[in-house]
């Protein structure tokens, strides 16, 4: 099937492969933890915005269930909106 001379070959593309597995898992490993880092940090008056594109700050978190509620509105006209920990994108500077 495979001549003589065609293992090296084959052990390079093995490097290869591992090579390029480990390049993808690592970063997303670093992400996740950064995500979860970022998550479980968020406290009540940080400003975040939403995957949906939503800025608010956190009025309440009920840990229980895992759901945040936030004002999208201003201080003056609230707009209240409850959303899940994981619909959370990034925190904002205040």
């Amino acid at each position: 099937m495979f001549q003589e001379g065609s293992w090296p070959i084959l052990v390079i593309m093995g490097v290869f492969f591992i090579l390029m597995i480990v390049m993808t898992i690592v970063p997303q490993r670093k992400q996740k933890k950064k995500m979860a880092e970022m998550l479980s940090s968020l406290a009540v008056g940080d400003k975040i915005m939403t995957i949906g594109g939503f800025v608010g700050t956190i009025d309440s978190i009920q840990a229980d269930s895992d759901r945040f509620l936030i004002n999208i509105g201003t201080q003056e006209e609230p707009v209240k909106v409850t959303v899940i920990k994981n619909a959370i994108r990034t925190k904002l500077d205040n």
